[in-house]
C-alpha cells in the first residue's frame, strides 16, 4: 500500500540525498545504520522502552528508503549493494519479530509471522528472477509491515491484550496474502 507513494517520497528526499552523497556518504552506510537501529529496537524493548522501540523501528525502516534513494540518485547501483541490502532487510525483519517475543507475544504466532514474511519476500524475489516483474498480489510490502508493527506496538503501550489481538489479525492477513501470492504467482508462471 505504501509502495504507491514510493515515487513521491523519492522525489521529496532526492535533493537531500544528493547533498549526503556529496559529503561522501554511501548507500551501505544507511544499510548498516538500519541494522544497528533494529538492534537498538531490541534493546529498547528489553528495557521496556516501547516508545523508543517504535522510534527505532520506524527509523530503521526509513534507512531502507534512504539507502535505495541514495543509490539511485548518485547512480551507484550495484549487485553487491542490492544483495547486502536484501540480506540486512531480512535480519532487520527478524529482529522486529523477535522484539515481540521479548514483550511476551505468543512465540508460535510470532514465528509464523516471521516465516510468512520471509516467504512473502522470497516469493517476490523468486518471481522476479523467473521473469514476473511485479507480482499481482503486492500487499503488505516491507514498509507496510513496519508501519503496522509500529501501530501494534503503540497499542501495546495502552493495552497489551488488544495489541496481541491486533497482531493475530495481522498474521491472519499476512497468511491470506501469502496464499494469494503463491496462487497468482503459480498461475502467472504457468502462462509463460
Amino acid at each position: 500500500m505504501l509502495s504507491k507513494y514510493r515515487d513521491f517520497v523519492f522525489k521529496v528526499i532526492s535533493k537531500y540525498v544528493k547533498k549526503l552523497s556529496s559529503l561522501g556518504i554511501k548507500p551501505w552506510h544507511f544499510t548498516f545504520l538500519g541494522l544497528l537501529l533494529s538492534l537498538l529496537y531490541l534493546y529498547a524493548l528489553a528495557t521496556n522502552s516501547v516508545l523508543f522501540a517504535i522510534i527505532f523501528l520506524l527509523t530503521s525502516g526509513f534507512m531502507d528508503v534512504l539507502d535505495g534513494a541514495l543509490a539511485k540518485t548518485a547512480n551507484i547501483l550495484s549487485k553487491c549493494g542490492a544483495y547486502l541490502d536484501s540480506m540486512f532487510d531480512r535480519l532487520e525483519d527478524s529482529a522486529y519479530y523477535i522484539g515481540l517475543i521479548i514483550l511476551n507475544f505468543d512465540c508460535y504466532i510470532v514465528f509464523l509471522a516471521l516465516a510468512l514474511t520471509l516467504t512473502l519476500t522470497y516469493s517476490k524475489a523468486r518471481l522476479e528472477n523467473l521473469g514476473i516483474d511485479e507480482p499481482r498480489v503486492s500487499l503488505f510490502e516491507r514498509s507496510d509491515r513496519i508501519v503496522v508493527l509500529a501501530f501494534i506496538l503503540a497499542t501495546y503501550i495502552v493495552n497489551s491484550r488488544l495489541s496481541n489481538v491486533l497482531f493475530s489479525i495481522y498474521v491472519f492477513a499476512l497468511t491470506v496474502i501469502v496464499v494469494l501470492r503463491i496462487i497468482t504467482g503459480y498461475t502467472d508462471l504457468s502462462k509463460t
